[in-house]
């Protein structure tokens, strides 16, 4: 998947004169630049594909650091589980009938925020 849109992302790029100035393209195109220290249309599609990964592991990384990973447990008001965590946005509760469904769901949510 993040092959298919790297590659999306790097042919879009290609039809742009400068994607650096694209409001929405630009930021990424900047972050290729400082990781490669080329201008981003002298890059790989490969290139564009291990930029993407990279970006999205260190966000997550760094949210994880800033905010903590979400947790589960026991919901001690009735039956089943519930799931917490801080991230952008403040807190996410999530309640569930298993403790893995709660977790799941509470991470998805704040990967969610997190990547938004």
């Amino acid at each position: 998947m993040i092959r298919r849109l790297a590659g999306v992302l790097w042919a879009l790029a290609q039809t742009l004169p400068d994607p650096e100035r694209d409001p929405d393209l630009g930021p990424f195109c900047t972050y290729l630049r400082q990781r490669y220290g080329r201008h981003p249309l002298a890059l790989s599609p490969k290139e564009w594909e291990e930029g993407l990964l990279d970006l999205i592991a260190e966000t997550i990384a760094e949210g994880w650091d800033r905010y903590g990973a979400p947790s589960a447990a026991r919901d001690p008001e009735g039956e089943g589980y519930i799931a917490s965590a801080e991230g952008p946005g403040g807190p996410i509760l999530v309640r569930a009938p298993t403790k893995r469904e709660a977790y799941q769901e509470a991470r998805r949510e704040w990967i969610r925020r997190l990547l938004g």
